[in-house]
């Protein structure tokens, strides 16, 4: 009986950790997919990329956003692969100043990171800095970062957020083609390698649910680079 109460009281523990390191996905983050998915989310009008999925609520209460966008820190999108390039999976969707991007920038790194966050999610935007840092640190090493979001009706949020956290990572707009990697929480972190395989991290598991010290996360990435 004292071994089932020491069990059950782990499982209680863990359950704590896991609801201060992560965020349940909403059913308003389900609706704004599903919404992605049926509609074009981002057209160009002369120079100007503009978003056609609305929070209301938001509009009423939030400055007016600006047209300035965070520029990606690779411009171009596209990236040469050879004949072993051969995906998990595939992905076409833009950035937040509308350039296009899929699954080929894989090819650009030896280890991708694709960090999916929210931006009413305050462990995803606290460990934002951490993420910056570790790119910065690792990106002539064969390592590369890709945030995806889904509340186009947050871009003013997401503005200051971006800015705040100093990310200059390319930061995509989440479309269906992702929907295997949700695990019901953000942020939810996988690698791929640059042959567009998904790997299993140390441990033994192919995603990482909920946010993570800089320490942990170079830890991941010096053993994925090997």
């Amino acid at each position: 009986m004292k071994n089932y109460k020491k069990i059950i009281l782990a499982i209680l523990c863990a359950a704590m950790v896991m609801g201060i390191a992560s965020c349940g996905s909403t059913d308003e983050t389900r609706k704004h997919r599903d919404d992605s998915r049926e509609t074009e989310a981002y057209k160009h009008e002369g120079e100007e990329t503009v978003s056609e999925i609305t929070d209301i609520e938001d509009s009423e209460t939030e400055p007016a956003e600006t047209s300035e966008r965070p520029v990606a820190s690779t411009p171009v999108t596209t990236f040469e692969t050879d004949g072993n390039f051969d995906p998990d999976f595939t992905f076409s969707t833009t950035d937040r100043v509308g350039n296009e991007w899929n699954e080929s920038v894989f090819a650009n790194a030896e280890i991708t990171m694709i960090n999916f966050w929210e931006p009413w999610c305050s462990p995803c935007v606290s460990e934002m800095p951490d993420l910056e840092k570790l790119y910065e640190n690792y990106k002539d090493q064969g390592f590369q970062i890709i945030g995806v979001y889904s509340e186009t009706g947050m871009e003013y949020q997401v503005d200051e957020i971006l800015k705040d956290c100093h990310t200059t990572y390319p930061v995509l707009l989440y479309t269906a083609e992702f929907d295997q990697f949700q695990t019901g929480y953000v942020p939810t972190t996988i690698f791929v390698d640059s042959k567009g395989h998904v790997l299993d991290i140390p441990g033994g598991d192919s995603a990482v649910i909920g946010s993570q010290s800089y320490q942990d996360w170079e830890a991941i990435v010096k053993k994925l680079l090997g």
